[in-house]
Formats: C-alpha cells, structure tokens, sequence
C-alpha cells in the first residue's frame, strides 16, 4: 500500500482580538470594590469615585455594571466585612467576590494621601476568568468632584486597552519565540496571554498547535484545549482539524476522516483540513479515492483553493509532478506569501526540467529570507543547472564574501569545473585553503572532490591512445585527493582514509592502462 506524508499547515498568530470575557448578552460585566483609604479626604474621593465609576460603567457601550451591594454581599460570605474595605481589599478576595456577583471583570485600589492636597489612586483589574491582576499606572488627584469624575471616566475608558495591551504584549512575545523554534517559552506567553483573557480563541489554537509538534509531543493537553473549545463553540473548524490530525497520530484514520470532513463543513476555507483529509484517505489506502474527492470538490467550485492546495501536495508527493504544478500556481497566485509551497513547487519545476521557473521562484522566497544561506546555495544551483553561470558565480561569491562558506566554495569550484574553467577552478580551492588553513573538513571537501572527479575518468576502460590523457588527469586529480585526504583529521578521517586507499588503487590502474595503451602501440 503506498502511504504518503503530508506536510502540516503552520497556523498563523492572529492579532489579539483584545476581547474580554462577556457574558450571554454581549457586555462585559464590571464590579467595583470600594478604594480603601488612609485618611478622611481619602475615604471622600473614595466615596465619589465609586458613584462615578459606576456612573461610567453603566453608561459605557459594552459594559454592565455589578450592584455595589450584590458584590459587598458576596465578599461578606467569604468572610471580609463591608468595614475591612477601609483597607483594601486584597486581589484573592476581590475576585471570588466578582465571580459570587457574576462580573467578568472587578476594579479594586487604593487612595493614599500624596501631600499638598494631592492624592494618589492605585488600581487594579482582576480578570475573574483567570484570577490574574492587570496594574495600570497610579494617578493622582485632588478632593474635588469634577476632577473625581475626570479621573472616573479615563478610568473606564482604559479598562479594555489596560486588559487588551497586556494580552497583546504576550502575543507579541510569543511571535517572538515561536520565530526561533523556542517552544517552551512560547507556550509560556500564550499561557500569559490567556490568563489575562481566556476567550482569546486563537491563542488557544495556536497553542494546541504548538503542544502537538513533535519536538513538544503533548498531544493530550493538545487535545484538552480542542475539546474545551468545541464545548463552547461545537463548530469550530481549527478545533476539529487538530482533533483530526490527534486521531491520525493516535493511528486512527477513519476517526480522523470523520474530524476533518466536519471541519470542512463548518469551514469550506480551511486548508489545514482538507490536507488532513488527504492523510486519512492515505491512511486508509484510498489514494484514489482522495484524488477523486478534491477533483470533485474542485469541479463543484474552481475558486476551492483548499481543495487545490491539498490535490497540489498530493500529486507532489505522489511524483506527478506535471500534474502538481499547476494546483501549486493556482494557490500562490492568489496567496504569494505561502513560502513553504512556494517551495514546493520550485521543487516540482526542477523535477520536470523547469529549472529557469525553478529558479525564478526560489529567487522570490529568497528575497523574503536574504539571511537564509541554504536557500541561497540551492537557488545558486539551480541558476546554474538553468544555464544562468554568472548569476550563480555572483551568488556564490556573495555567500563566500558574507559567510566564507564552505559549501559555497565547493559549489563554485564545481560551476567552474563542468564550464571547463579548471584554472578559476584551482583559485577556488587555493582561496578555500586560505581560508581554512589546515581545516579538516575543507581538505575533507576538497579532497572528496578531486577523488569524484579522477574516479570517474578513471572508469573510462576502452584500451584506445586517445584516452591516455584522460587516465593522466585521472592520475593527477587522483593524487590531488590524496594529498587533501591525507591532511584530514577527526572523525572523517577514517572515511578520508578509505577514499584514499581506493584512490590509490585507481591510480596504479590507469597506470597499467596507460602503459598497455602505449607498449601495444608500438
């Protein structure tokens, strides 16, 4: 049965949607603890500020205020007395409280004597939903109504940003970690974000996704966030897709099967499932029957890009190349920023002979990762397998100036090789050589190429004149190797010395050749 791999779609980090926890009909509902105090114009700006809050947070779109009393009632069963409010109440306190009473969120401080008749107003945000605390700035104010009230509605008017800039500081650090591959404190992040919000649905999925990579393998807390987010929301795509790839993981197909067909139900435009369904049908060993439901699905609506995008990796992967490329091209037509197909279907052009699109396209992800030296080599081999030497050189000569790489160095003496330039050839091992002066991988290299290179003339077997010099330069690239062999050390340098043992052993027989050519000429 022929089984195929698909590569797993990479979810994007979405911009925090900053939406607070709501309840059924839409707003955010708001508590408000009464400031402690320290002295009796502090007990007065505490009174008036929270009649202004609650002015405030009731007149504000989107948010509903907690009765004063139904939150002092709740904080009284948990044992704090409307008398201990003097002192503040503590973060723990305010937000079971909160929770009691049915807020989402509770806005709680304290008010402390500045002098020269200024005070001091430190709040806090506790989000009920995680018990997490966001700390604003102090501001400062004076016994006064109108200047209470100022402060009362710039208050209110912070509240979201306060809570959404905190989420989305988190998001921004895990951007950050997941770009270097640093899962555990990406994972951290989003934890953070989530505890400051816990409805950020994306940053749920996007952490889901990260537990199942392989280099995390927590597939089980993967699976806990899906199924949490299904209990709130049953049709939501993102969350059956990774219940889907959990069930191919765990070896279970049609369970996955029947995961992604939901997902693609609940969102036609979900690419990562229709890949997905890819892999169960593969799994199952109906490659047919894939094949035929995302042709049919594609007929039903040309526009499918999902369908074309998972028709695009199965041909691919199937060796079809011909048939891939032009699903490839319908997807990155209408989404050029997909790097990872892009490559794909670079790959493909090169497989079918295409080497100049080939290039041209690795040249365009290339722009996108100018840092990436490993793209830079293969775009530089495939210009040259193109025909476009100078543009390779160029390339190679840039990766050499800016890196001194190594493989940059064997490549260009390669270009130089097959153009029949064996003198520009020589200059670049010279200069690789004094680049890495007794370096036992660049003699390694070097000697490894000069070995390919004799070995093959030496194959040459018909006893003719004319392929005397052949044999020759066979014997000189031969003894090149070894002299480059022979300086390896380290762990190639068993491998070094087999090269030149058989190096050895191909010279004394174009040799031989050699001299029978030319004693049965005479």
């Amino acid at each position: 049965m022929l089984r195929i791999s698909f590569i797993g779609l990479c979810l994007p980090l979405l911009a925090c949607s900053q939406a607070l926890a709501s309840d059924a009909s839409g707003e955010t509902a708001v508590a408000v603890a009464p400031f402690g105090y320290g002295d009796s114009d502090g007990r007065w700006i505490s009174d008036k500020l929270l009649d202004n809050l609650e002015s405030e947070i009731g007149a504000a779109p989107g948010y509903a205020f907690i009765s004063g009393g139904d939150f002092e009632d709740a904080a009284s069963d948990l044992g704090f007395s409307s008398n201990d409010f003097q002192y503040g109440i503590p973060p723990d306190i305010a937000c079971q409280a909160a929770s009691a009473a049915g807020a989402d969120l509770v806005v709680y401080g304290f008010v402390s004597n500045a002098g020269a008749g200024n005070y001091t107003v430190s709040w806090n945000i506790g989000i009920v939903g995680s018990g997490s605390t966001v700390t604003p700035q102090p501001s400062t104010v004076i016994k006064n109504g109108d200047a209470v009230s100022t402060l009362a509605g710039q208050m209110v008017a912070s509240i979201s940003q306060e809570v959404g800039q905190r989420a989305q500081n988190s998001l921004d650090m895990a951007e950050y970690h997941i770009s270097t591959e640093n899962w555990p404190m990406a994972i951290t992040s989003l934890k953070q974000a989530l505890s400051v919000d816990p409805e950020l649905m994306d940053a749920n999925i996007l952490l889901a996704s990260i537990y199942m990579k392989a280099e995390v393998d927590s597939v089980d807390r993967a699976g806990e966030i899906y199924g949490t987010i299904l209990a709130a929301d049953p049709a939501n795509s993102e969350a059956l897709a990774g219940l889907g790839q959990i069930s191919l993981r765990n070896d279970l197909p049609e369970q996955a099967r029947t995961y992604f067909e939901q997902a693609i139900e609940a969102d036609p435009d979900n690419a990562s499932a229709y890949v997905g369904l890819a892999s169960a049908f593969n799994a199952m060993g109906m490659i047919d029957e894939a094949v035929n439901s995302f042709e049919s699905a594609l007929a039903q609506n040309p526009q499918n890009l999902q369908a074309r995008y998972a028709l695009g990796l199965l041909y691919e992967q199937l060796g079809d190349y011909e048939a891939a490329i032009p699903h490839l091209e319908g997807v990155l037509a209408a989404h050029p920023e997909f790097t990872n197909l892009r490559l794909k279907l670079v790959s493909a052009y090169s497989e079918t002979g295409r080497h100049a699109e080939a290039a041209d396209n690795a040249i365009l992800v290339l722009e996108e990762q100018p840092d990436n030296i490993q793209l830079a080599l293969y775009t530089a081999q495939l210009e040259a397998t193109a025909g476009r030497s100078a543009s390779a050189i160029s390339r190679l000569e840039s990766i050499i100036s800016s890196s001194g790489d190594r493989q940059a160095y064997m490549m260009l003496a390669t270009i130089y090789r097959d153009g029949g330039q064996y003198g520009s050839m020589q200059q670049v091992f010279s200069r690789l050589h004094s680049a890495y002066p007794n370096d036992p991988v660049a003699n390694y290299m070097v000697g490894a190429f000069y070995y390919q290179s004799g070995t093959r003339q030496a194959q040459v077997s018909e006893l003719v004149a004319s392929n005397i010099p052949v044999w020759e330069e066979a014997v000189q690239n031969l003894g090149t190797a070894v002299s480059y062999l022979n300086q390896v050390t380290g762990y190639r340098s068993g491998q070094a010395q087999e090269m030149v043992a058989a190096a050895q052993n191909a010279i004394a027989l174009c040799e031989e050749k050699i001299d029978r050519v030319r004693r049965y000429s005479e």
